[in-house]
């Protein structure tokens, strides 16, 4: 996943379409009477020999971006071993979600693998839209989830089953210009305490502005990462909000804190702004996902790509870790759900895995990609995309309503960090505006 694809605000449409969908079907993925439940690989014996299916053609759903492009450019040596013939659709982010979801729900068959957003995975497996391949998975010597670290081996499940594989692993991390580091005898952060110290530091030494994260439409982002950090929670076991709480005011008035050191314009940055602002101008610091590596270190996008460095993320109260990337699979309808795993066991599996990564997707935190010094060199994130077994690693809420919920914070974060209303007051209001969003939540 390039964060480039991400429009929550033209994707929340999906929340209700979503809803309703997971309203009128079950939350099991099996379709009766369908070639996919036939073949689903949970308790059938498909499940221990998926390579003995066989089919002339399989179609598969992507969504625009390098993970799709880096597939697509494998797919002639696929059908070459496999004699399997692949035929790709391609749906823009802002629209594709909704489209696989009512094409699946009408048991059209139209697709045997499904590229999705993780944020779409709860919507997904409640609306019975994609196969449990947790077996396959489990079975597969190809796919090997043994070389994937354990703190990442469950990304794509919901509910303890296993709807997707991991297509990109993106946890936040730190940038940071070594230059101008070295220069005023700085050393990366390790806390929130020192990251903040450090950007103060810099923004008065004048080399450049202290530092970037977003503050405008996506401002959720690093807002969540923060209330985690600082040992919050967005709320609780039963659905209610906690977005008020101690732990959450200490976050977001750190956060609006940081705005003293960023550069004029952070206030209405986006997530793809802090990346262009931190490449294209002088900042000292950032914190951004790792799928932006590529643009990073380009030095044909990126003027300062040879003195950027990156260090894990800084722990707070909680070593919290925000991870996000792509997620793949195999529709509940699919009329070739054997071959579509194949696809997706040639394509994400091991010995693939440095293939995929040099066509240009966005690195999947295998223990033999992250490790191998090679890459690591060619590729100086890898190394972070294996998470410390001691951090609380958080995806994006795994909830139907997350696209309401997300408008509904960034709207009143818009207020906070603007100033037009007091921190605890800010977050009062939201705590108030996410209850009756939380209480559409599915159960």
């Amino acid at each position: 996943m390039t964060m480039t694809r991400r429009s929550i605000a033209a994707i929340a449409g999906l929340a209700v379409a979503g809803l309703a969908l997971a309203a009128c079907s079950s939350s099991s993925t099996s379709t009766s009477g369908s070639a996919a439940a036939e073949s689903a690989p949970a308790g059938s014996s498909a499940a221990s020999a998926p390579a003995e299916a066989t089919c002339e053609a399989i179609n598969v759903f992507l969504i625009p971006s390098p993970s799709a492009d880096a597939m697509k450019a494998m797919i002639p040596a696929f059908t070459e071993a496999t004699g399997i013939n692949v035929n790709v659709s391609e749906v823009e982010y802002g629209t594709a979600h909704q489209k696989a979801l009512l094409s699946i729900q009408s048991k059209q068959g139209a697709f045997d693998v499904v590229q999705f957003d993780n944020t779409f995975l709860a919507a997904f497996a409640k609306a019975g839209a994609l196969t449990d391949i947790g077996d396959w998975a489990a079975n597969s010597a190809e796919y090997d989830i043994s070389d994937i670290p354990p703190s990442l081996q469950n990304y794509g499940d919901f509910d303890g089953t296993k709807y997707g594989l991991m297509l990109s692993t993106e946890p936040f991390i730190q940038w940071y210009r070594q230059d101008i580091y070295d220069k005023l005898g700085l050393k990366p952060a390790t806390t929130w305490d020192e990251y903040k110290a450090n950007a103060e530091a810099i923004q008065k030494s004048g080399e450049a502005a202290g530092q970037m994260m977003g503050f405008g439409p996506n401002t959720t982002w690093w807002w969540m990462q923060l209330v985690w950090s600082f040992g919050g929670a967005l709320y609780d076991s039963d659905f209610k909000p906690t977005v008020n709480t101690p732990e959450a005011a200490a976050a977001t008035e750190y956060y609006k804190s940081l705005l003293a050191s960023s550069p004029s314009g952070a206030l209405g940055a986006t997530g793809d702004d802090v990346t262009l602002q931190f490449v294209g101008s002088d900042i000292g610091q950032m914190v951004q996902y790792s799928g932006y590596a590529a643009g990073v270190f380009d030095p044909t996008s990126s003027k300062n790509a040879a003195s950027i460095a990156v260090a894990p993320l800084p722990a707070g109260k909680v070593n919290a870790v925000e991870l996000a990337g792509w997620n793949i699979g195999i529709p509940s309808d699919s009329p070739n759900p054997q071959c579509g795993w194949k696809f997706l066991e040639y394509m994400l599996g091991k010995s693939n895995a440095k293939t995929l990564l040099e066509n240009g997707a966005a690195a999947i935190g295998r223990i033999s990609i992250i490790d191998d010094p090679a890459l690591q060199a060619k590729y100086p994130y890898l190394k972070l995309l294996n998470i410390s077994p001691d951090a609380v690693v958080n995806t994006y809420p795994q909830i139907v309503v997350w696209p309401e919920f997300d408008k509904v914070a960034s709207d009143n974060l818009a207020k906070i960090l603007s100033g037009e209303v007091p921190v605890q007051e800010g977050l009062d209001a939201m705590q108030s505006a996410l209850e009756p969003v939380l209480a559409k939540e599915p159960k």
